[in-house]
């Protein structure tokens, strides 16, 4: 008996302005921690944080050593069950990269065109 393996697609809808607005995934989680309607302590919490050390991550000072990781990213869509920051970076870099390999596309069907007339 031959085992096949079992194919998942995704489909996101998402709007790829959204890079234009939020520069880094952090202003954009940023963003999302005030617009959730609950008190950012909440949140902190939720991450097993203290509102102050949310605070600083979430700064992303220069000077300061205490920055929003990855860990702290995938445990505050975890907990709070807010996975826009993950459309954001598939709208960043994903939907760029294709944008980017269409637009190859159609230079390479309009040389071709221009080739044939």
């Amino acid at each position: 008996m031959v085992k096949q393996k079992v194919m998942n697609q995704l489909s996101i809808d998402f709007d790829p302005e959204i890079t234009t607005s939020y520069s880094t995934c952090v202003e954009y989680v940023q963003h999302r921690v005030h617009s959730l309607g609950r008190q950012q302590k909440s949140v902190a919490a939720d991450m097993d944080l203290s509102p102050s050390h949310l605070s600083r991550k979430l700064a992303q000072s220069p000077n300061d050593s205490m920055r929003l990781t990855v860990d702290d990213l995938e445990r505050y869509m975890k907990e709070t069950g807010d996975y826009e920051p993950a459309i954001y970076l598939a709208a960043k870099f994903i939907y760029k990269g294709s944008e980017a390999s269409l637009r190859k596309q159609i230079a390479e069907l309009q040389a071709k065109l221009n080739t044939v007339t």
